[in-house]
């Protein structure tokens, strides 16, 4: 089970060649498994994802999304476009505050947001709305879900195969301490993606804006027993130099570990 990375940026996208080591775009993962996709939010990265779909379209697709904060949704046009219609194509969401997820989705397809004539790939997605900590399957895979403080909510997810796992958990308020659901969550994870966009500076001035730091990812990490970390949701002002640097301070605390970088591919 392998996890590439299509865009690893938050917030928006990193522009310059300053920027290129660790990649340009916003939040998108995958996992393919023969005829099966599995997309984990849909940022500028998507867009990269749907070209390289273009060869090898798969049969099945389910996209997961964390939130709808533009960074995690600004390709979803283009990689829907670029599915063929006999796609079985499910959108699964936990969203908060009563919003419903066909809609949300509607709009991001529809004028102003979008130029008409697109909004009909709706017609043929099957928009599953979660609960907050709801459990489903995804083809062979098994997906459990939990709330995440943010600005809106988000929501973490952790994936199974069999005996092997991985959590994708971007855009959580880092707390003095993770609670004990959190770390249960967690446990035992072969790899855990974890929002790092702050350094411990820019989390003191910015608290509340529901973000994470390297020491809140090591604390979970090491609390929970997982077996490699990787940082993830990079500030798009954090240049190559300072973002390898910060990787080198977490590689020298937890061996290893490393941050996301917009093009390889994560063993899980």
């Amino acid at each position: 089970m392998h996890l590439d990375v299509w865009g690893a940026r938050g917030s928006h996208p990193a522009s310059g060649m300053a920027f290129s080591r660790f990649g340009h775009h916003t939040a998108c993962l995958s996992l393919r498994s023969g005829d099966h996709l599995l997309v984990l939010d849909a940022g500028t990265g998507a867009t990269s994802l749907a070209r390289a779909l273009e060869v090898n379209p798969p049969r099945v697709v389910d996209i997961l999304l964390s939130h709808f904060h533009h960074d995690h949704v600004m390709g979803l046009p283009y990689l829907l476009m670029s599915l063929p219609a006999e796609t079985d194509l499910r959108i699964h969401a936990a969203p908060e505050g009563g919003l419903a997820l066909e809609a949300l989705v509607a709009a991001i397809l529809s004028p102003p947001y979008f130029p008409a004539g697109i909004a009909g790939v709706l017609g043929r997605a099957a928009c599953r709305q979660h609960a907050a900590g709801a459990a489903f399957d995804a083809g062979a895979l098994n997906i459990r879900t939990h709330p995440l403080e943010h600005p809106g909510g988000s929501t973490a997810f952790r994936v199974a195969d069999g005996a092997r796992s991985f959590v994708y958990a971007t855009d959580l308020e880092q707390p003095e301490e993770p609670d004990s659901a959190w770390v249960a969550f967690a446990r035992g994870a072969n790899l855990l993606v974890h929002d790092t966009m702050f350094t411990e500076s820019e989390r003191e001035v910015r608290r509340g804006w529901g973000h994470a730091t390297i020491e809140g990812a090591l604390q979970l990490a090491d609390a929970a027993g997982v077996s490699r970390l990787v940082g993830f949701h990079h500030n798009p002002v954090h240049d190559d130099e300072l973002m390898s640097q910060r990787e080198q301070e977490l590689a020298r605390r937890r061996p290893g570990s490393g941050l996301a970088r917009e093009g390889e591919s994560l063993p899980v």
